[in-house]
């Protein structure tokens, strides 16, 4: 397995107490299945043809790398079909003054070459890595024709492969806590048609035109009209969404730093990009009143 950049997180016997914590608190503040209910049904991607989620039983030697669905494994324990290049850790801990833990990708930025394989480690269960992709519901942030990619929710102990083949940045998130900020960026062979996640504070929609954006990333009544009556009645794709969608623009995130830095912890996001929005009023987070 090749190398991937040393991250700042403390060893996994101190993560998984964190988790434990953390967990506990996500349990009594979501309840069972609310986390999945604030999605866009994104997380009920399945898997098919060569991303069966396999067992420790079945037989990896003739399993793909699907271009859509990856590779699933429901245990650390199920040998991989090909050595992962880099891997990411997809954890949980607590935050501090919340209930609501913070759900995060570490490394959150990472560098690969066309051709790398990326294995997401579960460290924590109940989580997914899927594109934004138009066939999910979002704005495109994946390079063209790239498919709509997605693990499964994936369990504790688990791990996803994904061969990322063409140049270009994919932004990714898990699907039940997007809004919590658990989303990740990759940047493959260089930053080749991106395009950065536009600033919803720069230019308030004006009323009865277009607008760039409103407290969901969703659009005003232009080319992708107010539920969805705009462009032929087609559905509005929409941004990443509230603390997703401060962390994607996080400075350490730009694809600029993460070429440079090969790798991004959790680390290195910015406290106040981390921060929750629990009532719409509050985002975007366009100055303090």
């Amino acid at each position: 397995m090749r190398d991937t950049p040393a991250t700042e997180t403390d060893d996994d016997d101190t993560d998984r107490s964190r988790i434990d914590s953390a967990r506990r608190n996500v349990l009594r503040a979501l309840g069972a299945g609310t986390a999945v209910a604030a999605t866009s049904g994104v997380a009920s991607a399945g898997v098919g043809g060569g991303g069966r989620l396999f067992s420790a039983d079945d037989d990896t030697a003739d399993a793909e790398i699907d271009p859509q669905f990856g590779f699933a494994a429901a245990s650390g324990d199920v040998e991989p079909p090909v050595e992962p290049d880099h891997e990411i850790r997809v954890l949980i801990q607590p935050r501090e003054g919340a209930p609501i833990p913070e759900f995060f990708f570490d490394p959150v930025g990472l560098f690969v070459e066309p051709g790398d394989t990326v294995k997401w480690n579960f460290v924590t269960g109940h989580h997914s890595v899927t594109a934004y992709h138009p066939g999910f519901g979002y704005q495109q942030r994946v390079p063209d024709g790239v498919p709509p990619y997605s693990s499964p929710l994936m369990p504790q102990g688990g791990y996803w492969l994904y061969t990322f083949q063409q140049e270009g940045v994919y932004d990714y998130h898990c699907a039940p806590h997007e809004i919590f900020g658990h989303v990740g960026r990759i940047v493959c062979g260089s930053a080749k048609g991106f395009q950065p996640i536009p600033d919803l504070c720069a230019a308030p929609p004006s009323e009865g035109g277009e607008g760039e954006g409103g407290a969901d990333g969703e659009g005003g009544d232009g080319e992708n009209g107010e539920n969805g009556e705009g462009g032929g009645g087609e559905p509005e794709l929409r941004l990443p969404a509230f603390t997703g969608y401060t962390v994607l623009r996080d400075d350490s995130l730009t694809p600029e730093c993460i070429v440079e830095k090969g790798a991004q912890p959790w680390t290195k996001i910015d406290p106040e990009n981390k921060r929750l929005f629990l009532r719409v009023e509050g985002f975007p987070p366009c100055g303090e009143e």
